[in-house]
């Protein structure tokens, strides 16, 4: 049964795209559009999953008023592939992030940690690389993922609204499609959290649902102006956000999917 409803998110999707395509829609706009109808489905999922065990959706995933992955944890490197994210869009990021030999990098949000190993190959041994997430079974994943690569790359868990950091550690703090799984006032908890963590002159790389580049998006994308966890980033609203919590500059960077996606680069 668990492996049905581990199958359900990425059937739906490929079918979705699938329609959308017989209905002249591009293959890549085909995808987009299935990912937006899927994954308020799987958000759902998750959340009476959570209300079902008060920790979590496992009983090692820290508690947060944020939404761990846990259930996707087992499909999770096939799915995002699947609707756009895979590794060049992981590579993307990293070159926004511009990360040097040595640099010390903490990846908020990791999943299962692509975007974390690939930022430990960029810094080198030199250079150190923790991802965290608060969803214990994407923590699994990611530690095993490591080790069949030989990753330098370190996980734990953690929550992106208490980081478990000193003041002044990292070089770079990553953050990739996790703002959107985050209410109103973690979002600013975080933000003010990758501030503290960051070293002077240190920068926030993220990169989540934003205001669409493209206008044709607002077919789709209106009905996330009603939902608080993304009504914010779809007005636009992710720059004066890290602006608010302290950093002295930001700037969104490019986009990915058409402008469904924003990059924003942040300064201490």
């Amino acid at each position: 049964m668990k492996k049905i409803v581990w199958l359900c998110p990425p059937l739906m999707a490929a079918l979705a795209a699938w329609i959308f395509t017989l209905l002249g829609f591009t293959l890549w706009t085909a995808v987009l559009i299935a990912l937006l109808l899927v994954c308020p489905g799987v958000i759902f999922y998750g959340i009476v999953k959570v209300f079902r065990h008060p920790r979590g959706l496992s009983p090692e995933t820290l508690p947060t008023r944020g939404m761990p992955l846990d259930v996707l944890a087992p499909i999770y490197d096939r799915y995002c592939p699947m609707i756009g994210l895979g590794r060049a869009f992981r590579r993307q990021t990293i070159r926004y992030a511009g990360l040097n030999v040595g640099e010390s990098v903490l990846d908020i949000g990791c999943g299962t940690g692509v975007l974390t190993r690939l930022a430990a190959d960029s810094v080198g041994p030199a250079g150190r690389v923790t991802g965290i997430d608060p969803a214990a079974k994407m923590i699994e994943v990611a530690r095993k993922n490591a080790i069949e690569e030989g990753s330098r790359a370190e996980f734990r868990l953690g929550v992106a609204e208490a980081l478990d950091f000193e003041d002044n550690r990292f070089d770079c703090v990553l953050s990739s499609a996790m703002l959107h799984h985050l209410p109103p006032d973690l979002k600013d908890k975080c933000l003010s959290e990758a501030l503290r963590v960051l070293k002077p002159g240190g920068r926030l790389v993220l990169v989540d649902v934003d205001r669409p580049t493209n206008k044709a998006w607002w077919v789709v994308l209106w009905p996330l102006l009603f939902w608080p966890f993304t009504e914010a980033q779809v007005k636009g609203r992710i720059g004066e956000m890290m602006l608010e919590s302290g950093f002295s500059r930001a700037e969104r960077v490019g986009g990915w999917g058409g402008g469904l996606l924003g990059f924003w680069k942040a300064l201490k």
